[in-house]
């Protein structure tokens, strides 16, 4: 009996070579990898200075709001200021029509070890732009410019420690704080007369002021515009980065005054308080 054995058809096959990649190949390769490579490391520091600038922005954002609640409410519940402020500074100039006036200009500055409360600080801060003055005689008034430097109140919790390598490293900024009478009206009035409006029945008031001047100057009492500008950042040598914001909103109220003992005198703004001008 005869048996035939079949072999498979795959069994009778020539076995196939594998083909490798080629030095060609592989330079080819990794020459297109170093290309993408250059492209990404290219673009990472734009986009790692893309996102430092929006985190700043966010930080300027959120302490812009807080500060400004804070001027107008006064300084209740704010000495956790005394973390974040590190310096303040006024440089403030008289201005009268006293022959004696060469408008000098003269400031005072303030460091962290001496803003120890958070009065000290918002009554410093809320300083109006013009004060009047009487200068030998003659009415005139103080121009000041008020500037401060923060490390960032919201920035995140490694900027936070009381450590002063914590300190160095922190975000800072600098605020110059302008708060302004909303109406315009001279501040230093010859023949004006200073009237409570509610008493007013005429157009025209004795002395030449209109009508529209008495409110003026009530609003000049009454009725501030706030407006902050930021600067940052602040670099260890005291220059300023090219960040900028400036911040307005108005504020209704009459300032209060009060002198501290071997402080300049502090203001605070009293928002539900309306003062009318009288004779």
């Amino acid at each position: 009996m005869n048996v035939r054995l079949s072999t498979p058809h795959s069994a009778l096959r020539t076995p196939r070579l594998e083909r490798a990649f080629t030095m060609v190949e592989i330079a080819l390769s990794l020459a297109i990898i170093g290309f993408a490579l250059v492209a990404i490391i290219g673009v990472l520091p734009a986009g790692m200075s893309v996102q430092k600038d929006n985190r700043e922005q966010t930080i300027i954002n959120l302490d812009a709001a807080f500060l400004m609640d804070a001027l107008r409410t006064g300084p209740q519940g704010q000495d956790d200021l005394t973390n974040y402020v590190v310096s303040i500074t006024n440089i403030y100039t008289l201005y009268s029509g006293s022959p004696l006036a060469t408008n000098p200009s003269a400031s005072y500055s303030f460091n962290a070890t001496q803003l120890t409360s958070g009065q000290i600080i918002i009554g410093l801060l809320s300083t109006p732009k013009y004060i009047l003055t009487n200068y030998n005689g003659f009415l005139g008034f103080y121009s000041n410019s008020v500037t401060a430097v923060f490390r960032a109140i919201n920035a995140p919790a490694v900027d936070q420690g009381l450590s002063q390598a914590s300190r160095d490293f922190a975000f800072q900024y600098l605020v110059t704080i302008e708060i302004s009478p909303t109406a315009d009206y001279a501040f230093a009035s010859a023949n004006g007369t200073w009237l409570n409006l509610t008493s007013l029945t005429n157009t025209l008031i004795p002395g030449g002021s209109s009508l529209d001047d008495a409110i003026a100057q009530n609003l000049q009492n009454n009725m501030h515009e706030m407006r902050l500008t930021f600067r940052w950042p602040v670099l260890p040598n005291g220059q300023l980065g090219g960040g900028k914001q400036v911040f307005r909103s108005s504020v209704a109220g009459t300032f209060q005054r009060v002198p501290l003992l071997n402080w300049p005198s502090n203001y605070f703004i009293q928002p539900l308080t309306y003062t009318a001008q009288t004779p």
